[in-house]
């Protein structure tokens, strides 16, 4: 039977580690220290990975079909503790009664989440970098629907 006078344990607390990349603090269990970052910048930068550090986000592009060659690209801008933007390449196929024929037609589309700071840069700070990066992610979404238009056009 347990009495009032028992001690709590304290859970020990693992050391952190800040990141020279986004500056942000992690558990050094979590950080990367062979590739010098942290898990999360990791995830965007890593060779495997194929991103690029832009300075007010990091952004990474993918393919999510080999056959077709559907994208998406995850921008995480600075100050966010994850990516919270991301940019889809959809092929949508649709029938055609007169031609008897199916069509393809790309769509592209943004969408973007809170994601949350991470405290490593002031709020202003944090609504610039995501502007930006939003700002690059329409660019990046317009660049894709014009390169899938000429392809059909040619």
């Amino acid at each position: 039977m347990r009495t009032a006078t028992m001690k709590k344990k304290k859970k020990i607390e693992e050391p952190r580690v800040s990141c020279p990349v986004c500056g942000d603090t992690e558990k050094e269990s979590s950080y990367e220290k062979d590739q010098g970052m942290c898990s999360r910048c990791w995830w965007f930068l890593s060779p495997e990975a194929g991103g690029t550090d832009h300075g007010l986000f990091m952004i990474r592009v993918r393919t999510k079909d080999e056959e077709s060659g559907r994208r998406m690209a995850e921008i995480r801008p600075r100050g966010f503790w994850s990516g919270t933007i991301e940019v889809h390449e959809d092929i949508q196929h649709s029938y055609n009664d007169e031609t008897r024929e199916i069509v393809k037609s790309w769509n592209v589309r943004v969408t973007w989440g809170c994601g949350g700071t991470d405290g490593t840069v002031d709020d202003i700070q944090t609504a610039e970098n995501f502007t930006r990066a939003m700002d690059h992610a329409v660019m990046l979404a317009k660049i894709w629907k014009m390169e899938r238009q000429e392809g059909k056009e040619a």
